[in-house]
């Protein structure tokens, strides 16, 4: 009854063994194709005792219980060989474990020879009431010993590897071989119980078959299974993602550390050990925000920790079995802090000046255009600012000193600065503000001008703020337009030493149009010869004609004759003014030629050459090669150069004069004592002549005192050796008081008004 019962734990063992196969034969991996070696080493194991404990027949017994003992090494052998490769060691023991085959061959060689020699063990026949009649082996001889000694070797090998791997591993792999190790230690000491109760049947074989099939599960399944868990949990807890899954009823079952921090963060939160707050929220706002049919939804939210406000942007997913049955949700939080930060501090930079922290020109005007069509219906103004020679501020007081000035500006604005007013620095020194006109009012901008002003001058700089204001009638009118026009203001009263705020009407309007249209039909008029010089005579006290002085006057098409300081200011503005003097000298040259034909050498011509002039052409080579392209006596072409030339590079103007005058053309100062006159000119410049304007006697109070200093010059200049004419004589009474002083010759309308050379000619000629 026994053998039949242990012959049936037998074949249980052996289906176990193909049902164990069929899953091993699927996978192609180094320890499944050791666990499989294993296996067919069981099933020649199991049929082997089977063989012996059911025969009656002592050779087949003698032969089945030999190649049993033969098994078992076999059987220890390839278990060392599944705990190397398991262990991942086989590199290190390749050369023994090849030894080892050797031996485990040799033995089986001896213990196959048994039948023979009886030189390994002998069968006693016995009879038992439960077992009936059944072999034992008996009087063991060496061999036995050796193969019994082999056999433990093994085992204990096998025992050390694992214990080995289970300490000098991490933490998490240790489960990996102390389940297998625990395995192995259990199947030894069940085996040595079992054999020391001496039972009538062998039943060590059951041990190491249950070893064998503890090997195969927790090797491919249980280890893996776990291992993957705690990896991945591991990952998930250690992971810069949050991650909390609820079931079906919202109860929270899990959440990483990173969920657990950022949930933290929420003020309203504690979650120490409690989750039921965050599943109130949770549940609150699926209630407010999922919808029937979603599977995911991602928002954002910024939480804060009383400190610093942080960004997560949360993905909920929906989780379903393979029915779409619902599980739960799944939550994964990510930390958008820095990104947002990043994004924030570049757009920052991107839309604001880094000096002074406003906004700066591209984003002023973005943002004026978002409010002007936010608020249609609003009146608003544009206002522009600008400082007076602010290089000079730099120049003077440093740069450091100059940054003060701008972020000071930026400050005021910011503290004046109400609900949709915007402000920006534009370049430089340049500021805008952009408001409603029903809030705005010049005196506080006026105020701020004068606090910044007081602050940053003294006893040798007077620092100047000017302001433009511009009323925005046309929202749809390009902003950069609304700023020229407040700098169109700004530049009414540059000059201005009382006004600090111009406001742009249509007048102004009007002349920058006209100065425009004059810039434009410039080119075209010289090509056209629409630009012509008239002739002013220069005569002595009885109207002796001496030469003339050229003017340029403009023929234009539709407006008629232009005035000069109709277009002269504007060309210099524009710096064209160079174009003209060369067009108007040329013209001169031309006069002056036809004039030699005719025999008048005695005749000159005297033209302007102004202060922008140097730094467009070579003066002395271009009138050089005007004299010697139309032959005539440079002495005919008189140079009138301003007092104003003389202001920078003074040693190089100085070298100018005299290099003109070595070629043989007269130089005169011209204007003397319209503007601020330095007697350091007369001091420095040996000019030929000295023009006087009578603009100097006009509108004064105590005219005998200004004759006296008129009286003054012309008798400095005579003792210069200097020629001296006046210009602007209008009256007799005039002419009378000159000629008293010792003028040499005269200009203005008392003897001529500027007329066109031909009908010069006819007059004076």
């Amino acid at each position: 009854m026994i053998r039949l019962m242990y012959l049936g734990v037998l074949f249980v063992m052996i289906a176990l063994v193909f049902a164990a196969a069929t899953v091993i034969r699927k996978r192609d991996d180094a320890v499944s194709k050791s666990i499989s070696s294993l296996f067919l080493m069981i099933l020649f194991a199991i049929i082997t005792n089977g063989v012996f404990v059911m025969s009656d027949v002592e050779v087949i017994a003698l032969w089945s219980h030999s190649l049993f003992l033969a098994s078992i090494d076999w059987l220890l052998l390839l278990m060392l060989r599944y705990t190397v490769v398991y262990t991942e060691l086989v590199s290190r023991f390749d050369k023994a474990m090849k030894l080892l085959y050797v031996i485990a061959g040799v033995e089986t060689v001896l213990l196959g020879l048994n039948p023979f020699f009886h030189h390994v063990f002998l069968l006693s026949k016995l009879q038992s009431n439960s077992v009936g009649t059944y072999y034992v082996p008996r009087s063991y001889g060496m061999t036995f010993y050796v193969h019994l000694v082999f056999s433990y070797i093994l085992v204990v090998w096998i025992i050390a590897l694992l214990a080995y791997k289970t300490i000098k591993t991490t933490r998490v792999y240790r489960k990996k071989y102390g389940v297998v190790l625990l395995s192995m230690i259990l199947v030894v000491v069940f085996d040595a119980i079992g054999l020391s109760l001496k039972p009538p049947i062998d039943i060590s074989l059951l041990f190491y078959c249950l070893g064998c099939f503890a090997i195969f599960y927790f090797s491919l399944f249980y280890v893996p299974r776990s291992m993957s868990e705690t990896i991945l949990s591991t990952a998930v807890q250690m992971a810069d993602m949050g991650v909390a899954c609820f079931d079906v009823s919202g109860k929270c079952i899990y959440i990483n550390y990173r969920g657990r921090q950022m949930v933290q963060r929420l003020d309203r939160f504690s979650i120490e050990g409690d989750y039921r707050e965050m599943e109130v929220y949770f549940a609150q706002w699926l209630k407010e925000h999922w919808q029937p049919g979603d599977e995911e939804q991602t928002y954002t939210e910024k939480l804060t920790d009383g400190y610093r406000q942080f960004v997560y942007e949360f993905t909920v997913q929906r989780l379903t079995d393979e029915e779409d049955g619902l599980l739960g949700y799944f939550v994964n939080g990510t930390d958008r802090t820095e990104e947002v930060e990043q994004y924030e501090e570049e757009h920052y930079r991107a839309t604001h000046d880094m000096l002074t922290g406003i906004y700066n020109e591209h984003y002023f005007e973005e943002k004026v255009l978002e409010t002007l069509n936010k608020f249609p219906d609003t009146p608003y103004v544009m206002i522009t600012s600008d400082i007076n020679n602010f290089k000079l501020v730099n120049d003077l007081f440093g740069t450091e000193r100059g940054d003060e000035v701008l972020k000071m500006f930026a400050h005021m604005f910011r503290k004046y600065a109400k609900e949709n007013d915007i402000y920006g620095r534009l370049a430089e020194d340049h500021f805008a503000f952009c408001m409603p006109k029903e809030r705005f009012a010049s005196e506080p901008f006026v105020n701020v001008m004068k606090m910044i002003e007081e602050e940053f001058t003294n006893d040798y700089f007077r620092l100047q703020i000017k302001m433009g204001v511009y009323e925005i009638h046309d929202i749809q009118e390009p902003i950069f337009v609304m700023i020229d026009k407040c700098n169109l203001a700004i530049a009414r009263i540059k000059d201005s030493f009382s006004k600090r705020v111009s406001i742009f009407d249509d007048q102004l309007f009007l002349e920058e149009m006209e100065k425009n249209r004059i810039i434009n039909e410039f080119d075209g008029a010289l090509s056209a010869g629409d630009i012509n010089i008239y002739l002013q005579a220069q005569t002595t006290e009885d109207g002796k004609v001496l030469g003339a002085e050229a003017l340029a006057r403009w023929q234009h098409q539709e407006n008629g004759i232009l005035s000069p300081c109709a277009f002269i200011p504007v060309l210099e503005q524009a710096g064209l003014i160079w174009r003209l003097d060369m067009y108007v000298w040329e013209l001169a040259v031309k006069r002056l030629a036809k004039w030699k034909e005719q025999g008048r050498e005695d005749m000159h011509i005297s033209v302007n050459i102004s202060a922008q002039d140097q730094y467009h052409i070579d003066i002395f080579q271009v009138l050089k090669g005007l004299v010697e392209k139309y032959g005539i006596n440079p002495k005919c072409l008189r140079l009138e150069i301003t007092e104003s030339i003389f202001i920078t590079e003074v040693e190089h103007h100085i070298q100018l004069v005299k290099r003109l005058q070595e070629y043989g053309f007269e130089i005169a100062i011209d204007d003397f004592g319209s503007g601020y006159s330095s007697l350091n000119i007369l001091k420095d410049i040996s000019a030929n002549e000295l023009k006087i304007d009578m603009g100097f006697l006009q509108g004064v109070k105590d005219v005998k005192r200004s004759e006296s200093i008129v009286s003054s010059i012309v008798e400095l200049a005579k003792k210069l050796d200097m020629f001296v004419i006046v210009e602007g004589v209008e009256t007799e009474q005039q002419l009378q008081s000159l000629k008293k002083m010792g003028c040499d010759a005269y200009q203005g309308f008392y003897f001529s008004k500027p007329i066109p050379e031909e009908e010069f000619e006819q007059r004076f000629m």
